[in-house]
């Protein structure tokens, strides 16, 4: 009976470590730059930079990039959106594309927003709406954004996550992107496997 017992005792081992690289592969931890960051689809409307409504359910086909900010954050809100831009220059893909939600509707107009959000890429969507809307939005991708006041009733400033969050086909959020990984080729990458 010995003589049976490492030759099994081997093959045991073998299908657990095959059984524990399948189980990691499925679960994709380890494979992608950005935080998994799950979260149950949903939808909303808003208006974006060219005055056209624009639900989220309309393109559930789309990876999206979506990032919360406002026109007059003075450097890291045009930082992040140059890194979009140049995310979706590397995926030459019309299945991606990127949001800007301002947290700042009082000023962020329609107008306002057309005439910034384009010159950071063509398939960036500026988007404004109700400040409850936009409360609603954020509360759903678990992040925050809150008022500090200036020194006039115009003259203040928002405080909001700088993180870009990735939702894949079917509305589910699937990853975060902190300050610290925004790095527009890993998230390409990232994308391109989605993309697959």
């Amino acid at each position: 009976m010995k003589k049976y017992y490492w030759p099994l005792a081997a093959l045991i081992f073998i299908a657990l470590a095959w059984l524990g690289i399948l189980v990691f592969l499925s679960t994709d931890v380890g494979n992608f730059h950005g935080d998994e960051y799950r979260r149950p689809a949903f939808d909303f409307s808003l208006t974006d930079h060219r005055g056209d409504t624009f639900s989220l359910s309309s393109y559930t086909d789309k990876i999206i990039l979506l990032n919360f900010g406002f026109t007059n954050c003075p450097d890291i809100c045009p930082t992040t959106l140059g890194m979009l831009g140049k995310v979706l220059d590397i995926v030459e893909d019309e299945r991606i594309m990127a949001l800007f939600i301002t947290v700042d509707p009082d000023r962020d107009t329609v107008s306002r927003l057309g005439a910034y959000v384009p010159f950071f890429h063509d398939r960036i969507v500026g988007l404004t709406g109700p400040q409850q809307e936009i409360k609603r939005i954020n509360d759903a991708c678990g992040t925050f954004y809150s008022k500090e006041p200036g020194d006039s009733e115009q003259n203040y400033s928002m405080v909001h996550s700088p993180a870009v969050y990735l939702i894949g086909p079917g509305g589910e959020m699937r990853f975060r992107y902190p300050a610290e990984k925004l790095e527009p080729q890993k998230i390409a990458d990232d994308v391109k496997r989605l993309l697959m």
